[in-house]
């Protein structure tokens, strides 16, 4: 299997789809740790060093926009990408996210939009 040596945060609280990303981002090269909640994130972003941060924007604990702040208070430099089935994109775009996804979306438009801000 191909690794590229970038390493990606899910943060989402449901388990199937964490369970989906975490599987076809691992086929794509990805070494991909998932979380359930913002603050489980914040942690490991306090202690590890991820590439990309994928998240959901209803979450326990703490949304989407609050760990989107919290996280480029942590690494400014961090590719963060929102996702969610509600119109979220401004409050992503605006809290500090560079892309946002509407779900559902298709897997294969994901790794696309990992690529360029990967490449960014």
């Amino acid at each position: 299997m191909k690794t590229n040596n970038k390493k990606i945060l899910v943060a989402d609280d449901d388990p199937l789809v964490r369970k989906l990303l975490n599987e076809f981002l691992t086929l794509c090269g990805y070494d991909v740790d998932c979380v359930s909640n913002g603050k489980e994130a914040i942690a490991l972003i306090e202690t590890d060093s991820y590439d990309v941060l994928i998240t959901d924007y209803l979450m326990p604990e703490m949304n989407g926009i609050e760990l989107i702040k919290k996280a480029r208070n942590i690494k400014k430099s961090l590719a963060i990408m929102g996702m969610s089935a509600s119109e979220e994109e401004r409050g992503f775009i605006a809290a500090g996210a560079n892309l946002f996804i509407a779900k559902p979306f298709s897997p294969y438009a994901l790794k696309n939009i990992i690529e360029k801000i990967c490449l960014t």
